[in-house]
């Protein structure tokens, strides 16, 4: 019996979604991507009068993707007909990728062929609607053709109106933050970055600073390998294997997205009811979000730890289904990026992107079969950039002869579970150098100083350093044997003149010395939360 199979996928969602940078967009942005392959699905199934599985059947339908099988070739004629006028209308400027395969008996195959299709569909460019003349009014924040005036008689076009025209009672997506007890609703999250706006975002004093997360799942390909091999073992069970894998990915998500909201983000809630983060997508095993600044790094750790406890506990039902080779759990990849609230979202989201990159090549690199979670993180202090490679040449490398000193020793491998192969350096020693940093007593002025000297006189910054430490060994000396210490944790063969090393992966690279100094000046200077109590007393005050 012949099998049909047909691939959507929305691409460019984070574009889509940051395109004319305004929060209030934003979220009506969300809302229409969540609901694509929810509500706009259903009505589509609906109005077809299509029964779910006897018609068509679902082997996917999350973070704006559906792949659907059918026996009967004119029934997904009529749905791919109808769909693409639904989200042309529904989400005007969405990109998207559409493509049909069939085979004679293997659904496998279908969903290949498909695939392959709609790959090649890829290279297509749709023409955005309406279309602009020469001298059409242009919208002055994405450039495209105008459709209509806003309150304020200000040119908007249809991606950006349509976004706008959102009804906030009607936003289901974030609902999916929400734990199943705290009774949220769309009122609880804020809605505008401007203070003094109705839900203005809650930010402390006026430290308007926020943590753009952006996260995904490590090691994915080859768990879609092994299920790749289980369904060309046992055809039959084709469906059963993926609808289950996608099941497991976005429950994992949406259960670690509603404990880290529950832990980090409810106790801080703010007088008026406002919590200090807005989400704006959560789909598959992707998660993006804005959070107030120093919760941002506590909100990315917590959500990592529970999406690999939410994973553990549920990947052994795939191995009912014939899958071998399952790794013991999933983890992410994640970049975080600090900026302030008046500079543009999709810069921001373009560096997490290369930041996840950067991420992933180090967990990948620590275990390739059981990657560790791992997080890279930037805080805007320039002109924002969106290659992060640009910006460490740029803003965070000195050079001293043959040598190269770098600012920065991340990524940094997340969680506790330490094995010989992850070589680190881990988040935690970080965190816990920042605590020593920032503890009453110490000179925190020299250290921020040294990074500004380092790229004037590495003299100067090679003396001023040994004054401080001169100073710690005099009056705060279990402090410093505490910060050497971490610094061997964190660094290869740290230096006695800098506070500078090799890399932990790379201590034979004789040109290249890396700091976590920087990365800890960062976390101090976004007023970083640290929840984790010291590891021992040295962070009491010593006898004078």
């Amino acid at each position: 019996m012949t099998i049909n199979c047909l691939c959507f996928e929305a691409k460019s969602i984070q574009d889509y979604l940051l395109q004319s940078g305004r929060l209030r967009d934003v979220i009506g942005a969300s809302e229409l991507v969540d609901s694509l392959t929810g509500e706009l699905l259903d009505q589509a199934i609906e109005q077809l009068e299509l029964r779910v599985p006897e018609d068509v059947a679902f082997s996917r339908r999350a973070g704006g993707a559906f792949y659907a099988f059918s026996h009967n070739n004119s029934v997904l004629d009529h749905l791919t007909d109808l769909w693409t006028l639904l989200v042309q209308q529904f989400a005007p400027g969405m990109s998207y990728d559409l493509g049909r395969g069939e085979d004679k008996g293997s659904a496998l195959t279908a969903f290949d062929k498909a695939r392959e299709s709609m790959h090649a569909d890829g290279a297509r460019r749709r023409p955005r609607l309406p279309l602009a003349a020469p001298i059409t009014l242009r919208s002055r924040r994405t450039g495209l053709a105008a459709e209509a005036l806003d309150s304020d008689e200000v040119a908007m076009d249809a991606a950006t109106l349509r976004k706008r025209r959102l009804d906030f009672s009607r936003a289901d997506f974030i609902g999916r933050f929400a734990p199943e007890d705290a009774e949220l609703d769309w009122r609880d999250w804020p809605r505008d970055l401007e203070p003094g706006e109705d839900g203005a975002f809650p930010f402390v004093g006026d430290r308007r600073t926020l943590a753009l997360i952006h996260a995904d799942g490590n090691g994915l390909g080859q768990l879609m390998m092994n299920a790749r091999q289980a369904a060309t073992r046992q055809p039959d069970a084709f469906m059963a294997i993926f609808s289950c894998l996608s099941r497991i990915i976005s429950e994992s998500t949406e259960q670690a997205a509603k404990q880290a909201t529950n832990e980090i983000l409810l106790p801080h809630r703010a007088n008026n009811g406002l919590l200090p983060a807005r989400p704006i997508l959560l789909g598959g095993d992707d998660l993006t979000i804005l959070v107030r600044g120093d919760l941002g790094l506590s909100f990315l750790t917590t959500f990592a730890a529970a999406f690999e406890a939410e994973s553990r506990a549920r990947l052994p039902t795939l191995a009912d289904l014939g899958l071998t080779d399952l790794p013991p759990r999933l983890s992410i990849g994640a970049g975080l990026v600090w900026l302030r609230a008046s500079q543009p979202f999709y810069l921001a989201s373009q560096l997490a992107e290369s930041l996840i990159t950067l991420a992933k090549r180090k967990a990948k690199a620590c275990c390739a079969s059981d990657p560790p979670s791992a997080v890279a993180f930037h805080r805007v202090t320039t002109a924002l950039v969106d290659d992060y490679d640009i910006i460490v040449e740029w803003e965070r490398t000195h050079h001293d002869g043959g040598n190269c000193y770098v600012d920065t020793a991340g990524p940094y491998l997340l969680g506790d579970n330490r094995s010989a192969q992850e070589v680190g350096p881990w988040l935690d020693d970080l965190l816990e150098l920042q605590r020593v940093l920032q503890a009453d007593g110490m000179a925190r002025g020299p250290t921020r100083q040294l990074l500004t000297l380092l790229g004037l006189d590495l003299r100067q910054a090679r003396a001023s350093y040994q004054r401080w430490r001169q100073l710690m060994v005099e009056h705060q000396t279990k402090r410093l044997n505490k910060l050497d210490d971490l610094l061997g944790r964190l660094i290869a063969w740290p230096m006695t003149e800098l506070p500078f090393g090799h890399p932990l992966d790379r201590p034979d690279d004789d040109g290249l010395r890396v700091s976590p100094l920087g990365d800890a000046i960062a976390l101090m200077s976004v007023d970083n939360q640290l929840t984790t109590a010291p590891t021992d007393d040295a962070d009491e005050k010593e006898a004078e």
